[in-house]
């Protein structure tokens, strides 16, 4: 019940931003400012005061063994969404954009403050240490997605799909180095930039969820209900890949984080930068905001039965 009354509390934040988007209190470009905002500044406080532990050779321990058990879990999950594309019969943009949302969850906006509201800091410290090669496979494999229609089309890369190193020292990235560096070496931020990082960090939840709403609110519903591959993909990447992920690593042995974590972050909607990706790379952005807009509405009822299972 409890994990029910937190996710119902991102519910209502998320219907907030709905309405506040319908009644035109707010924009497309305030939108924009918006997830700089939580991207560039409230997320990376919100991850590295969520770090801010002394350091234990416990802790440190399962972290690295979630940087192993997340690197096999995206290939398990890249290898069962080629499996899932061919059994559904998709093919080229549909393809695409269906592969992404099942590889991709939305760890930022969603992952993030369903770990904080129902494991505390410590469940943000493991989540930002999971999300690592989420970091590294966005660029690299995603790219690979949005880009592979094109390039079959004509026979060389997309301008601007090359690979850059870059684009891995993102906000999110560089906070969670600060963040373990500071675990580490068992580092005490002074109070005052604590405080100011930890008041920072405070509003990540309610922003990322009035974004998330606002995003929602741009979609006709009517578009969306009649598209039933839609459906299905929500399922898959709701339920089945999540009680897929629980059951293996339960099978495995682990316990505690090591399976609360990767359970939890794969069992998240469709990555909301879906819909950006493919813009940038041309392919079909309004099936991914479709795929964006229903596995959010779903997840509300799909993210409590995932935490009950494995609580």
């Amino acid at each position: 019940m409890a994990a029910l009354e937190q996710v119902f509390v991102l519910f209502l934040l998320i219907v907030v931003g709905y309405v506040i988007k319908k009644l035109k209190i707010i924009t497309n470009d305030m939108n924009r400012d918006i997830s700089n905002l939580v991207l560039y500044v409230t997320l990376p406080a919100f991850i590295i005061t969520a770090m801010n532990f002394s350091f234990s050779p416990d802790v440190l321990i399962k972290s690295g063994k979630l940087v192993i058990i997340s690197f096999c879990i995206y290939a398990f999950i890249i290898s069962l969404s080629y499996m899932f594309c061919k059994i559904l019969n998709l093919k080229n943009k549909t393809r695409d954009i269906f592969q992404y949302a099942m590889v991709f969850s939305n760890v930022g906006y969603m992952g993030y403050p369903v770990t904080k509201a129902v494991f505390g800091d410590l469940g943000v410290f493991y989540a930002a240490i999971y999300n690592l090669p989420f970091n590294i496979l966005v660029w690299t494999f995603g790219i690979f997605l949005m880009t592979r229609l094109k390039r079959r089309e004509n026979n060389h890369f997309v301008k601007g799909s090359k690979i850059n190193l870059k684009l891995f020292i993102n906000p999110g990235f560089v906070a969670v180095c600060i963040g373990f560096t500071l675990f580490l070496f068992s580092i005490k931020l002074p109070t005052p930039i604590f405080s100011t990082l930890r008041m920072l960090g405070g509003v990540t939840t309610p922003l990322s969820m009035l974004f998330i709403g606002s995003i929602l609110a741009d979609v006709k519903f009517s578009e969306i209900i009649s598209d039933i591959k839609v459906y299905l993909l929500c399922m898959i990447r709701l339920l089945i890949l999540p009680l897929l992920v629980l059951v293996i690593l339960k099978i495995l042995g682990f316990n505690d984080y090591l399976v609360v974590i990767p359970t939890i972050i794969t069992a998240m909607p469709v990555a909301a930068n879906a819909a950006i990706m493919a813009s940038k790379y041309e392919n079909d952005y309004k099936l991914a905001s479709k795929a964006i807009f229903l596995s959010t509405m779903f997840s509300i009822i799909t993210i409590p039965f995932i935490v009950m299972l494995i609580r």
